[in-house]
């Protein structure tokens, strides 16, 4: 098969792969959405279809003139007007609501449906018998924007004196920016009056509008927004009046803005509104001269404007100049004079300087809380979130803020509004200051610095116990190994002294020469022992065997050596590879051989050089010294113990040594020695010949 046809091939494959792949996770269901819990039933309706909605579902009406609605899993060839059996299955879903799922739908004929009744919009919200009816209704067009749960449709608010409907198109039918420009207008709606299910299971009915031409424009918006009357304080207007009313402007100063599209203003003669902005994009900064346009509302506290637009005036004439804040505390706001918990109403609306503690910061809520005197109010800082990241617990400040009093807004069917609480609101960064930071020994840091000091002590006595054990085992194993070094050098030697002496004396009366040899064999052995006692006592005056740098502990270990012999070390192994065992048996064998290269060969140039290859680690002692031959060399019984012992040191430990030499030429001894797997973590990187 060719190079090219394997590529196509692959392609193929990847993307059959990604087809079933996104197959798969279309049909996969929402994890969040309300899963069928069980079957509780079954029905079988016949009726007339009265809607069809743009997700397949429909509304059937009944020969009784009851209402139904019906989910639909697959599509029906059926539409307004059809009449038809439906039958399937009632689903209880995980959220308690019931569904009429449609299995099988049969066709029986068509009939033509009248025309949707004309209802106020006063009625359409107040009676339950136009649910899931196809109707008619008028009223302003107060606001619309983009659905937050489903992006395919727009939410339209429609005003009609003090009654508000919501209803939903889709988008494919109108545009947001289109619909927006509509704002103010009077239009005609058209469609079913729907239950709100799922997440908005509790919210009011809306209108799900037709497809095709859901509404139309009775009077268009007015040419400018702003050409309306402005807002009378003086006349004595009752609560359902105000809530009546045409659109009404209003000009000032800003105060503050929260939230997104929350304004208060301050106008001429001392009066205050607080205005709902229906596009975000038109938020003023505080301190700015506008002008607003909106439904008149009111509350516990005044008159308010919603669904409002916001325009800035080119002129300040005409507007009412910022007032100044009113120094007070939180115990002013929240208590009476008899300190009973209250809030103080007269704050709503007004520019209050306050002193206080910080006594909590939440930078995703842009907000804090203010304390004084175990009494807190938290501060709103969504139009100056910057400010956040300078405060700190427990921080002293002085702020300038809004008070706004949280109420609700009067309805005819709300008997006594109720006031929720008091938000304080911070204009800009300017209007804090910050009178002293907190001092560095909080509570909070006192408690996580005696932690850490426990954790560190804690650690301290760990790693000393861990130490002292290491440090026991090490002197334990050092003990153990100068035993056995004494046991295997000093001792033997000692021994094969005594009987030296012991055959000399022996040998004195009967052969004189035999007892000479005898005797200077001894003395050769008791020099050995005490060039052997020496080097013993040089490690454990030094710690030569623990240098990191091995090729810096043969230096120091040949130290002992006066002589003016060239010594050149070249040993790539790191003492991270060996054990403390291995380690100073190397030592002992390159100390051994130099020892004979200077003593017995006269060398006046030595070479040392070493590596780890495959875990085994190769090292040499090569010289220019006279030379000898390996095979007639002297050993024990002459009183020369050097290479005897290497060969004994290595037999134990796996390794081996071999010498090249020519009586009258250089010498080079060559040493192979297997490391334990636990020794060598790692090979060398820089392999040499030795």
């Amino acid at each position: 098969m060719t190079k090219k046809r394997c590529i196509i091939l692959e392609a193929i494959a990847i993307l059959v792969t990604g087809f079933f792949a996104s197959a798969l996770y279309a049909l996969s269901p929402d994890p969040l959405r309300p899963q069928a819990v069980e079957t509780i039933g079954a029905f079988c309706h016949t009726g007339t279809v009265t809607t069809v909605c743009q997700n397949l579902n429909f509304v059937l009406e009944k020969q009784d003139g009851s209402l139904h609605f019906h989910f639909v899993q697959q599509p029906f060839e059926i539409g307004p007007g059809d009449v038809i059996e439906a039958s399937g299955d009632l689903i209880r879903h995980e959220n308690g609501e019931i569904h009429n799922v449609v299995r099988h739908i049969l066709r029986l004929g068509h009939t033509a449906l009248p025309s949707p009744e004309m209802v106020p919009l006063s009625e359409l919200t107040r009676r339950r018998d136009f649910l899931y009816r196809r109707l008619t209704t008028e009223g302003t067009l107060v606001l619309a924007r983009q659905d937050e749960i489903d992006a395919t449709y727009i939410q339209l608010l429609v005003k009609d004196g003090t009654t508000v409907l919501n209803a939903a198109v889709q988008i494919s039918t109108n545009q947001p920016n289109n619909l927006f420009a509509l704002l103010g207008a009077r239009i005609r709606l058209t469609g079913v009056l729907m239950k709100n299910s799922g997440a908005r299971k509790n919210i009011a009915n809306f209108l799900s509008l037709d497809p095709p031409g859901g509404f139309e424009v009775v009077r268009p918006p007015p040419a400018d927004t702003f050409d309306v009357p402005e807002l009378n304080f003086d006349s004595s207007w009752t609560p359902d009046e105000i809530v009546r009313m045409e659109p009404r402007r209003f000009n000032g100063v800003v105060m503050a803005t929260w939230g997104g599209n929350q304004l208060m203003l301050a106008g001429d003669g001392n009066h205050r509104i607080r205005a709902t902005l229906a596009r975000d994009s038109e938020r003023p900064a505080a301190g700015e001269h506008v002008a607003v346009a909106g439904f008149p509302d009111t509350d516990l506290y005044g008159i308010n404007l919603v669904y409002a637009r916001c325009k800035s005036l080119p002129e300040k004439k005409n507007v009412g100049a910022e007032p100044k804040p009113v120094d007070v505390s939180l115990r002013q706001l929240l208590t009476d004079d008899q300190g009973r918990p209250r809030i103080n109403g007269y704050s709503h609306g007004r520019l209050l300087r306050i002193r206080g503690t910080v006594l909590d910061v939440q930078p995703s809520l842009a907000l804090f809380s203010l304390n004084e005197d175990k009494l807190t109010l938290p501060v709103d800082c969504s139009s100056s979130p910057d400010i956040i990241p300078q405060l700190e617990p427990g921080s002293m400040i002085e702020v300038v803020v809004l008070a706004i009093t949280e109420t609700d807004s009067w309805r005819e069917s709300i008997v006594l509004p109720q006031t929720r609480g008091l938000k304080l609101i911070l204009r800009s960064g300017t209007d804090l200051k910050i009178l002293a930071r907190p001092p560095w020994w909080t509570p909070a840091r006192l408690t996580a610095v005696v932690i850490s000091l426990l954790v560190i002590i804690v650690m301290i006595i760990a790693a000393n116990r861990i130490i002292n054990r290491i440090m026991m085992r090490r002197k334990v194993s050092e003990r153990t190994r100068l035993a056995v070094e004494l046991h295997d050098s000093l001792s033997q030697t000692l021994a094969g002294v005594a009987c030296q002496i012991a055959a000399g004396e022996n040998a004195v009366t009967e052969d004189p020469e035999a007892a000479l040899t005898l005797l200077k064999t001894a003395e050769r052995m008791l020099e050995s022992s005490r060039t052997e006692l020496k080097n013993c006592l040089f490690d454990l005056r030094n710690d030569t065997v623990d240098d990191p740098d091995f090729a810096r502990a043969i230096a120091k270990t040949l130290s002992l050596f006066n002589s003016e012999a060239d010594i050149s070390i070249r040993f790539h192994v790191a003492r991270s590879q060996m054990t403390d065992t291995t380690a100073h048996a190397v030592l002992c064998i390159i100390r051994e051989l130099v020892a004979n290269a200077i003593r017995h060969g006269a060398a006046t140039r030595i070479r040392i050089a070493g590596t780890v290859d495959n875990g085994c680690l190769h090292f040499s002692v090569s010289d220019n010294g006279d030379g000898f031959d390996p095979k007639q060399h002297p050993g024990p019984r002459e009183g020369h113990f050097g290479l005897s012992g290497i060969r004994e040191r290595l037999a134990g430990m796996a390794g081996d040594l071999s010498i090249e030499s020519i009586p009258g030429r250089e010498t080079k001894a060559t040493v192979r020695l297997m490391l334990s797997h636990a020794s060598h973590p790692f090979h060398s990187s820089q392999p040499h010949s030795p």
